[in-house]
């Protein structure tokens, strides 16, 4: 499995915002240490080996956040806040778009991971995230990817914002599924 470029180029963006361009360059300096990948130029279309990508998730929750994996839930929502405010969805979608905007999400995923599959259910009353076939689950995964529609959905308007964890790495399944009560 590899990740696409743009989730590098992402987080590095919200970590420049959040820590300054000289803090990013020593952290990448030191991750390119332990992981030569990052020692060479990014692009949107660069495909990185997971793993490397994972380790380097891993270790900005170690030395920024206090290892507290919440805050790739907040790197989610932080994404989503970006591509809906100011991004590449910022044309796509109106406020209180929440269903289609749901719906759009399996597209996002395939734009940043190759392998791996992100599903919508939705149903009358609620509507069902799923993540499955990932080669290696990860707890990134899961908090990164519904913290974006949770906060996707947020920045839309949604009311009551409420979800359910059904299944998730975060409690050891193989696999996870959310379950969204907006209004």
């Amino acid at each position: 499995m590899d990740v696409k470029g743009v989730a590098f180029l992402a987080r590095q963006q919200m970590m420049v915002q959040a820590h300054g361009e000289e803090t990013w360059r020593a952290f990448l300096a030191d991750i390119a240490k332990k992981e030569p990948f990052f020692a060479n130029p990014i692009m949107p279309v660069t495909r990185m080996p997971a793993d490397a990508f994972l380790r380097l998730n891993e270790e900005l929750l170690k030395r920024f956040y206090g290892n507290n994996p919440n805050a790739w839930w907040q790197f989610g929502v932080k994404s989503a806040e970006y591509a809906l405010g100011q991004g590449q969805l910022k044309a796509m979608f109106s406020p209180g778009d929440l269903r289609r905007f749901l719906l759009f999400t399996p597209g996002i995923w395939k734009g940043y991971f190759t392998e791996g599959e992100l599903q919508v259910l939705p149903e009358k009353s609620h509507t069902d995230l799923r993540i499955f076939n990932v080669p290696k689950p990860h707890v990134y995964y899961e908090l990164s990817v519904m913290g974006f529609a949770s906060g996707g959905l947020a920045f839309l308007g949604a009311k009551n914002l409420k979800h359910e964890v059904l299944k998730g790495y975060t409690k050891g399944d193989k696999e996870v599924l959310y379950r969204s009560n907006v209004s």
